[in-house]
């Protein structure tokens, strides 16, 4: 038999730990919940950090000209691009934007330590990046594919290279890609790796190897940036190759941000939303063109983003089609062809989801 006086301790220590335990719950869900918006938990950089700093900072690889360069004090390429959407959506400014930048081996380490917010393009997206809990990925933004460049004196035959050897870095999939080209053709070509896409081609360029195999994109670039270089590239394809933006792992916050950004750009085109009619949206009874362009402005609020960001967007750099041919489509000294990146009405792969 207990006494009243135990009855009463013991009903005590129940009840207090029954407040502890109410309040802990308590104080862990308000670190989920920013100006009542449910967010998920996040190690980098988010919206909101982005917002009140009123800066993106966004990873490129600035050996590749079609990715980012500077001229006249003034960015060009997609990248460049991209990033002005980006900080037109979170900070209202296109121009809130820095370009950094990082080869692909240094990616995760930069993200990491908070030098960039999100690395574009320039770096390879693969599943281990989830399931290791390095990086999570926004995209695919647009596809380049894969090529092989060899000496304009040398044979465009590969089965004459045998035990010849290719220039290829493994801070990419391209041997990956590759070395199944090679099996599959028996070409018992050699491989010359180093751990960054500059030292690769530095070794062709210096005719360490015979071979060189990179995106379309940095081959183009490379040889726009040594006109003299003897080398062209070789027509068959040997990957295709989606390019994704790349946050820090378990930032959802910036993560959910993106996915959205870039899908209104898909968006915007698939309803033929352009800078030359942009007056005819003024007003619209359509309720996901309403959300979109920011007349009800809930659904980007819920975001963090700006709900007029999109008009603002298309009216500066147009919609996905034009900001993608403008700088490495078929308006640019590119001519990197959509293909998979086209829309399915188009006879490609992307269908914008509804924004309702």
């Amino acid at each position: 038999m207990y006494n009243n006086a135990k009855v009463k301790k013991m009903k005590a220590f129940l009840a207090s730990l029954v407040f502890f335990v109410a309040i802990t719950a308590v104080a862990e869900a308000q670190t989920y919940i920013i100006n009542d918006y449910m967010a998920l938990p996040t190690t980098g950089s988010s919206v909101a950090e982005i917002a009140r700093r009123n800066v993106v900072r966004c990873g490129t690889n600035l050996y590749t000209k079609a990715y980012a360069y500077q001229e006249d004090g003034i960015w060009h390429g997609i990248d460049a691009d991209f990033c002005r959407v980006i900080a037109q959506a979170i900070t209202g400014n296109k121009d809130n934007f820095e370009l950094r930048h990082v080869e692909a081996v240094n990616v995760l380490s930069a993200l990491n330590n908070g030098q960039i917010d999100v690395m574009l393009s320039g770096s390879y997206y693969a599943a281990k990046m989830e399931t290791t809990k390095q990086a999570l990925g926004v995209g695919p933004l647009y596809y380049d594919r894969q090529y092989i460049m060899v000496r304009d004196d040398a044979s465009e035959d590969l089965t004459t290279y045998k035990d010849k050897k290719i220039c290829v870095s493994t801070d990419s999939d391209y041997q990956w890609h590759f070395d199944a080209y090679n099996v599959k053709h028996n070409f018992g070509i050699k491989y010359l790796t180093f751990d960054s896409a500059q030292k690769a081609q530095s070794a062709f360029m210096m005719k360490r190897c015979q071979l060189l195999t990179a995106n379309s994109l940095v081959l183009s670039g490379l040889k726009m940036a040594h006109r003299k270089l003897d080398a062209h590239v070789l027509p068959m394809q040997i990957s295709v190759q989606p390019m994704y933006a790349v946050v820090k792992y378990d930032n959802y916050d910036l993560q959910l941000a993106l996915k959205w950004i870039f899908n209104a750009l898909f968006l915007a085109e698939q309803y033929n939303i352009k800078q030359q009619n942009l007056n005819f949206f003024a007003t619209n009874d359509t309720p996901e063109l309403r959300n979109l362009l920011g007349d009800e402005p809930q659904m980007w609020q819920g975001l963090h983003l700006q709900p007029n960001w999109v008009r603002k967007v298309i009216d500066a750099l147009g919609n996905y089609s034009d900001i993608y041919e403008r700088n490495i489509g078929v308006d640019s000294e590119f001519k990197l062809p959509r293909g998979e990146g086209k829309l399915m009405k188009d006879g490609g792969t992307i269908l914008p989801l509804p924004f309702i």
